[in-house]
């Protein structure tokens, strides 16, 4: 078959391998769809490898239909629609430096067990919008970790794939003063597809003027003015995001950052002081996995084809990788016959 690996920096490429083999614990599942993340590009502009120095198969953000299981699994059986917990075994992490990579058309999942490493997929939802489970598990982390109310003023700094996906949930939470801010004006659309009530471009005008006249002046820090947003989500990671939060943020303002940074960035402690600021962070999925697969169902299925901006068969693989790295896009999705 046809596997998707890392190499080296900047290099990767469609691989042919011998097909899984499933031991009497594990499974194979024929993968039907599965999402490019951000960090599937960050990997291979690392070069990321596996720890034995080989290949690192590459995708994590699958769903698709079990084929063959070892005599010892329970609960799992041939034809089963599942969505693949990347995370399920902790020593080997699917599609993040493990043995195994989800851009292929099979995939070995070892110590298969149903509702841990398999989820079963609802009939009702395409395994497209399956596949879409990890990513808005992610971003239902961040949000969770801001803590909102129906009441909150929040502010989504970066609408890729996971602010959409934050922006996704608040709006179901009923939040009613969501703001998304981006460079992209693309990315702004999908955003307000998504529930955004009002989207900002700093490149366009001026993000402390607009977020205040959106949410109002905030509570005064140690006499400086401020705005009145009560979360600020930073999903982006750009350079100066964080030293623009922190200067404009209200007294007991919080910030919740879920990107990643690859290099330090300056954080004036004076001001975080000032404002009492709430700081913290959100990584991964520690219990969400299930509720975004619970609630599935009824979620409107045109938001979530507008969460998919772009879908391309395994053959184009390339051509989605490309994509996926442009403002245009949203969470680009590639499907396997």
């Amino acid at each position: 078959m046809e596997l998707v690996r890392v190499h080296a920096p900047g290099r990767y490429s469609i691989d042919e391998v011998a097909a899984p083999e499933a031991g009497p614990n594990d499974a194979i599942v024929r993968v039907v769809s599965c999402g490019v993340c951000g960090s599937d590009v960050h990997f291979v502009r690392g070069g990321m490898l596996q720890p034995n120095g080989e290949p690192m198969p590459l995708g994590h953000e699958a769903a698709g239909i079990v084929k063959q299981v070892g005599d010892a699994v329970r609960g799992v059986t041939p034809g089963m629609r599942v969505f693949i917990n990347p995370m399920g075994d902790p020593g080997n992490v699917i599609g993040n430096g493990g043995s195994e990579g989800a851009f292929a058309q099979e995939i070995l999942v070892r110590d298969a067990v149903l509702g841990e490493t398999l989820l079963p997929v609802p009939d009702s939802v395409p395994l497209s919008h399956a596949a879409l489970v990890e990513p808005l598990a992610v971003g239902l982390h961040g949000v969770n970790r801001g803590n909102p109310t129906r009441d909150s003023r929040v502010a989504v700094f970066g609408c890729g794939p996971i602010g959409l996906g934050a922006i996704l949930w608040l709006a179901r939470m009923g939040l009613r003063d969501i703001v998304a801010v981006d460079i992209s004006e693309e990315r702004l659309a999908f955003a307000r597809a998504m529930g955004a009530h009002v989207t900002i471009n700093p490149m366009r005008e001026k993000l402390r003027d607009r977020l205040f006249a959106v949410h109002g002046a905030g509570r005064p820090a140690l006499g400086q003015e401020t705005v009145g947003t009560d979360i600020f989500y930073d999903m982006a990671g750009g350079r100066t995001v964080i030293t623009d939060i922190v200067g404009m943020a209200q007294f007991h303002a919080r910030l919740v950052v879920t990107a990643v940074y690859l290099e330090p960035v300056p954080i004036d402690m004076t001001q975080i002081l000032a404002r009492e600021l709430e700081l913290t962070a959100a990584v991964g999925y520690p219990t969400e996995l299930h509720d975004v697969l619970n609630a599935l169902p009824d979620i409107d299925p045109a938001v979530l084809d507008a969460y998919i901006s772009h879908r391309f068969p395994f053959q184009r693989f390339h051509e989605a990788f490309a994509v996926a790295q442009q403002a245009a896009s949203a969470k680009v999705m590639v499907e396997f016959d």
